[in-house]
């Protein structure tokens, strides 16, 4: 039975494919700080019912629900029910997506319109193509799975429009906060600090980037930390020396953060993936 079944998750990185992110999760009751991504959420609930909060929604995936989320939406996750849940996820980049749409004539960048759909046919395929990229197979089938796969979703489920529609409309001083905290995620920051940049006053300026992003500056800073210590991770770094380069206080300070949104420790990831010297985000 799924509820005696082993508990773990395992994530792994496929580099020829934009350095494709594949996760799956086994019999887990599990809660994700709310957190985005900077690439695409594409996943498959296999057993129990998976839970999110995502644009301002309570959504719940029963067994064979297909889960499709945008880039640098926040989000939670969690298992809604008293059984485990076990799903797999996908998380390609939205380079690997342009070059998809482009290539079917899409214009503009695909934005998912639906969190969770009902395709059992689709599923068993988005199932099939996970199955294949966790297990050493013909690449000729690999590349031909995940972009018969990923062309479907993007097919059916998406809008061009939307998402550049977002874009245009965000407000600048949500534009200025994300900028300054990319480019000085190492060192310490105030809310003075951002103050300065906006020109805003703090309260005004929490909520225009709460309403934006779905999390407060801080929150977001500790993601974009997360971001580059994986980078770093990727390159045999200590996790110690990580933490410090990204401008966590300690270890423990960046593993809370760090499974919290990844699902893995520093550890586990470092592990899987240090043979991959990728480029930083």
């Amino acid at each position: 039975m799924e509820n005696r079944a082993r508990q773990y998750t395992k994530l792994w990185l496929i580099p020829e494919f934009n350095n494709l992110e594949v996760f799956k999760a086994q019999a887990i009751h599990y809660h994700y700080a709310r957190h985005s991504h900077p690439s695409y959420s594409i996943g498959i609930i296999e057993a129990g019912v998976g839970g999110n909060v995502y644009r301002g929604t309570h959504y719940l995936a029963p067994p064979k629900s297909i889960i499709l989320m945008n880039p640098d939406e926040a989000h939670t996750g969690y298992s809604a029910e008293a059984y485990p849940l076990t799903y797999r996820m996908l998380y390609p980049s939205t380079e690997l997506i342009q070059q998809i749409a482009e290539e079917m004539k899409m214009k503009g960048l695909p934005y998912f319109k639906a969190a969770v759909v009902q395709n059992q046919m689709l599923a068993h395929r988005l199932t099939s193509l996970h199955t294949i990229l966790e297990h050493p197979h013909d690449s000729l089938e690999q590349q031909t799975c995940l972009v018969e796969v990923l062309s479907t979703l993007l097919q059916q489920y998406t809008d061009s429009h939307a998402g550049s529609d977002r874009s245009a409309t965000e407000h600048r001083a949500v534009r200025l906060i994300k900028a300054y905290l990319h480019d000085n995620f190492s060192t310490p920051i105030s809310l003075a600090d951002l103050v300065k940049v906006t020109q805003l006053d703090r309260s005004y300026l929490i909520r225009v980037f709460g309403k934006a992003v779905g999390m407060p500056p801080y929150t977001y800073l500790n993601q974009v930390r997360v971001d580059h210590a994986k980078y770093l991770l990727r390159q045999g770094m200590a996790i110690a020396e990580v933490a410090i380069a990204v401008g966590m206080s300690d270890q423990s300070h960046l593993n809370r953060h760090f499974k919290s949104i990844v699902g893995v420790t520093p550890g586990h990831y470092r592990r899987m993936s240090i043979s991959f010297k990728t480029e930083p985000p």
